[in-house]
């Protein structure tokens, strides 16, 4: 489908288009005709919720997915049932109270139900005590319905004022607007003040109900936490009590450090034993030199002199702290010497030593040796008594850290839970809303347009593009083929004429092909263009060169039995001689309409008796000149089951010499296979396709089976086209 289809397609229904457009703006202007004057009043808040330049308790980030959740949530609190419903207590108590009420009811409300039964004192005292208590009525206490019907009545319900009440947010900004429209412009001005406060009012109460209930809970959880640690406070004090234990930690450094002292005594002790070993197996070889009678010198003042230097700087170096390292490398070095002295017992200088001196010497040595021993001993006890006192502390030192942490985790607890305390305690002491009514409502000076001209102009521009699309939509989805461009596309056939629709109901065809058009009406028009469309068809046939024509269809209700009654009346018009043969035996419309004598199951005739006169006697002729028909009688049956031997289609040759044209009807291809049967008589087929049908799967079978006739198929009618589709 192209553009020109769609347009044209739009302009064959633009009537309807228009009519629907008419009706829409005609019921718009009915609907905006008796709408009231309304007078609109604004106010205007700022929450806070996206500045930060007040000064706060504490530190709070909001971002602005949280800040657009707070928005909603107000917008949606302050069009609450129960904020609405404070404001409509205080619209009431104001008409009950005032000299100029709000609400004026009509005589029809004045004597209604509601407004009879209600007790204007009973009224103001509930509506008082609801609005103190911050509550809402209730339709089962019958004083209370009968407010709620009375607020109905004043249209001070919570439906009625929801109507006009907006309330949004100031695309980014911190304002939220309010606006109210009613008949009365101190009623807007009213409403969007008093909805304000009684927010206000209703937002701190929850606020400050849900801060109390903090406080408890938070309060509760402060002490629960308080006396577990104080139970680990406790707990850590007994242990360290009960093993003696000041500080874990200061302890084990002492004892490593002490440890550490001893074990380089141990060293400097074990390093002097050898000394003394040393010193003494020179002895003992001085005193095997004396035995012998040989001489002996003392070279022992030298070796007692490092050793008193070495046993100087040893007590310095202990008393030092044993850190000094240039005391340390001086003691290695006197110890190198006093080990070379000793070694060097051959010396041949010195003064001569008896052998009494040496054996003294050597007992004096044995002593120190074994006093030397002592303290190696002694050392390494201590060694070893540190060193296991040192893996007990480990033990109790890793039992002290374990409560420790147990301790430090209940004080993180206590901690948090005592700064949330103190939170909802500040929240309650100065609560931090930050609402502020930026702009007061004020009373309207003139009333709102009644905006009749945009609602007309919107409704009228709706149902036009409405009206459009469905239009286009219903022809976009439309699988028929209604048009001859359609035809050609959806049916590869080849198309010789089109047949636009005709009332037959009301005009014969032969009223509608001998009428001339006298005025140009559409009834005229459209026979007129029955009748020329119907002639170009009659060309098609006369110049085709051939005589006998089957008719035929892929489905039923094609309009094969009024076409072949058109098509052979048209001919007769040209004087040309027409046998029309009903061979639909499913279907035998044409005998029945034109009341045929059925005799074509009955024919029967040997080719030499055979004669036109005799065949001239078993049809039907009719007032109308040049037109005989043979009809059947039609059953569940095929030409070749049902025709005798000599049946009259064997003799169409030799009808042709007196008649000029020889039609006839077959069954549809999709369901019968009559016509396949009938196309081995006759010269040429013509296939009839309604305009009002679609080509489905079988219908493809049948099609590509006329396309199979090659030029024994003449070609396509497409019948029954509305005449806007004529030329689309």
């Amino acid at each position: 489908m192209d553009v020109i289809y769609f347009i044209k397609a739009l302009l064959k229904k633009k009537w309807w288009i228009m009519i629907s457009t008419a009706l829409a703006l005609v019921a718009a202007f009915v609907f905006t005709m008796g709408r009231p004057r309304l007078y609109v009043s604004n106010a205007q808040m700022s929450t806070g919720f996206t500045m930060k330049d007040q000064i706060t308790l504490r530190d709070e980030n909001v971002g602005i997915y949280e800040a657009d959740v707070k928005f909603e949530n107000v917008i949606q609190t302050m069009g609450s049932p129960l904020v609405v419903g404070l404001l409509s207590y205080s619209l009431l108590i104001h008409d009950l109270t005032s000299d100029k009420p709000f609400a004026t009811l009509s005589e029809k409300d004045l004597k209604s139900p509601e407004y009879l039964q209600f007790n204007k004192e009973e009224g103001l005292r509930i509506c008082r005590e609801k609005l103190d208590s911050i509550h809402m009525l209730t339709s089962y206490q019958p004083e209370e319905r009968k407010v709620l019907e009375y607020m109905k009545l004043c249209k001070y319900d919570y439906e009625s004022i929801r109507k006009t009440l907006n309330i949004g947010r100031l695309s980014r900004t911190d304002y939220i607007d309010v606006s109210f429209s009613s008949p009365n412009p101190e009623q807007s001005a009213f409403v969007v003040n008093t909805l304000y406060s009684e927010f206000i009012r209703y937002y701190r109460s929850l606020r400050s109900e849900r801060t109390v209930e903090n406080v408890e809970t938070f309060e509760e959880l402060v002490n629960k936490k308080k006396m577990e640690l104080d139970a680990k406070v406790e707990a850590l004090r007994m242990y360290k009590s009960s093993k003696g234990l000041l500080n874990v930690e200061a302890a084990s450094g002492n004892e490593l450090s002490l440890i550490s002292q001893l074990e380089k005594a141990l060293l400097d002790e074990q390093a002097s034993r050898n000394t003394l070993s040393s010193s003494l197996q020179n002895i003992n070889a001085q005193i095997a030199m004396a035995s012998q009678g040989k001489t002996a010198y003392n070279n022992n003042n030298d070796i007692v002199g490092l050793r008193k230097q070495i046993n100087e700087l040893n007590d310095e170096y202990l008393r030092t702290g044993s850190n000094d390292n240039v005391l340390a490398d001086k003691i290695k070095g006197l110890r190198k010497q006093l080990q070379t002295s000793i070694s060097s017992s051959a010396v041949t200088s010195g003064t001569v030593i008896s052998k009494d001196e040496l054996i003294q010497k050597k007992g004096a040595m044995e002593s120190d040796l074994s006093a030397s021993a002592q303290n190696i001993a002694n050392l390494e006890q201590k060694i070893r008594l540190l060193k296991g006192s040192v893996g007990s502390y480990a033990n109790q030192e890793a039992t002290v850290s374990t409560l420790q942490q147990e301790m430090q985790l209940a004080q993180d607890e206590y901690n948090k839970l005592k700064e949330k305390l103190n939170s909802a305690i500040d929240n309650r002491t100065a609560p931090m809303d930050n609402f502020r009514q930026t702009l007061k409502g004020q009373p309207a000076f003139k009333p709102e347009t009644s905006k009749r001209v945009i609602i007309m102009g919107m409704a009228g521009m709706t149902v036009f593009l409405l009206s459009t699309l469905s239009i286009l939509f219903m022809e976009f989805f439309d699988s028929s083929i209604k048009s001859p461009s359609l035809f050609e596309k959806n049916v590869n056939l080849k198309l010789i004429s089109t047949i636009n629709h005709a009332d037959l109901k009301r005009y014969s065809i032969l009223e509608v092909l001998q009428r001339r058009v006298e005025k140009a009406n559409a009834l005229r028009k459209r026979q007129n263009s029955f009748r020329e469309l119907l002639r170009k068809l009659r060309f098609e046939i006369e110049n085709s060169g051939k005589s006998i024509f089957l008719f035929t269809s892929t489905e039923p209700q094609q309009g094969k039995t009024t076409l072949v009654q058109a098509v052979a009346y048209s001919l007769s018009l040209s004087n040309k001689r027409v046998l029309v043969i009903d061979t639909n035996f499913c279907n035998n419309d044409l005998t029945v309409q034109l009341e045929a004598k059925p005799t074509l199951e009955t024919f029967s005739m040997l080719p030499e008796d055979f004669s036109i006169d005799k065949v001239r006697e078993l049809v039907t002729t009719y007032s109308i000149d040049n037109i005989e028909v043979m009809g059947c009688k039609g059953g569940d049956y095929t030409p070749t089951e049902i025709l005798p031997k000599n049946h009259l289609l064997n003799y169409l040759p030799q009808l042709k010499a007196y008649y000029d044209f020889i039609l006839l009807e077959g069954a549809p291809l999709n369901d019968y296979t009559d016509s396949k049967e009938l196309e081995h008589y006759v010269e040429s087929v013509i296939a009839v396709f309604s305009s009002r049908s679609s080509v489905k799967q079988n219908d493809k079978e049948s099609i590509q089976f006329l396309q199979d006739l090659n030029d024994k198929f003449l070609g396509a009618v497409l019948n029954n086209i509305n005449d806007d589709y004529l030329e689309l």
